[in-house]
């Protein structure tokens, strides 16, 4: 069974936005060790879901991991990525789908928020 990652993040017409996020995905490639690792937007930029999900099983991946790039659970992580999700399972029957869950409460963000204060004092 090929394993892959697939990152989701949001979404931004902001280009500073995209590259961050094209960012993240680099440094998780670089940490994690999984065979595939891709990024892609929930609404608004490209790629898309889909448009990922398809290259991936391309790749021969047959088992994806969905991690949401978002802080908590909202709307897009309730019901519309589990949806879309949903969708392509039903287009891609022989490929598992896991979604995980979104970044939430975790230690390493109030260090972050910590840091980011210090350096405006």
């Amino acid at each position: 069974m090929k394993k892959g990652l697939l990152i989701v993040g949001h979404g931004s017409r902001s280009l500073d936005a995209q590259n961050t996020f094209k960012e993240i995905v680099k440094m998780v490639k670089c940490k994690a060790s999984y065979e595939i690792v891709e990024g892609s937007h929930m609404e608004i930029s490209e790629p898309n879901i889909p448009i990922v999900v398809e290259e991936m099983v391309g790749k021969g991946v047959n088992e994806i991991l969905v991690v949401p790039y978002f802080l908590y659970s909202g709307i897009h992580i309730k019901e519309d990525i589990p949806q879309i999700i949903k969708t392509l399972e039903e287009k891609y029957n022989d490929v598992i789908f896991k979604m995980g869950e979104p970044i939430g409460e975790e230690s390493l963000l109030a260090d972050i928020i910590v840091k980011r204060a210090k350096e405006i004092e």
